[in-house]
């Protein structure tokens, strides 16, 4: 059970940290209706992070002296998680860009 809670911990930290993080930066151009450009700021702090992260571990198996194919694996996973913290980074610059879309009231609706 404590495994399954210590995965669970390091999964957040490795998905929500990422997308917090890029979220934030994207936000203010986000605001000012540049979506495209926000995009390329957040996913640019997700990539950085996520490869401090990839760097992280695999220093981390290098010092162990022991380095094969299986132990790789994280390091694959962590490539994934990084791919998913970019389309979950997207699906937020969309709900930001339809709630701003909503904010702006049109002259000519009137």
């Amino acid at each position: 059970m404590d495994l399954v809670l210590d995965l669970a911990w390091w999964g957040l930290v490795y998905v929500l940290l990422p997308v917090a993080s890029g979220s934030i930066a994207a936000l203010p151009f986000w605001l000012k209706r540049r979506m495209l450009l926000g995009n390329a700021i957040g996913s640019t702090v997700i990539a950085v992070v996520m490869i401090a992260f990839i760097i992280q571990l695999f220093a981390s198996l290098l010092s162990t002296g022991f380095l094969s194919q299986a132990s790789l694996l994280p390091v694959g996973a962590l490539v994934l998680v990084g791919w998913v913290d970019v389309l979950i980074l997207f699906f937020l610059s969309g709900a930001v860009e339809n709630r701003v879309k909503r904010r702006i009231v049109n002259p000519d609706d009137f």
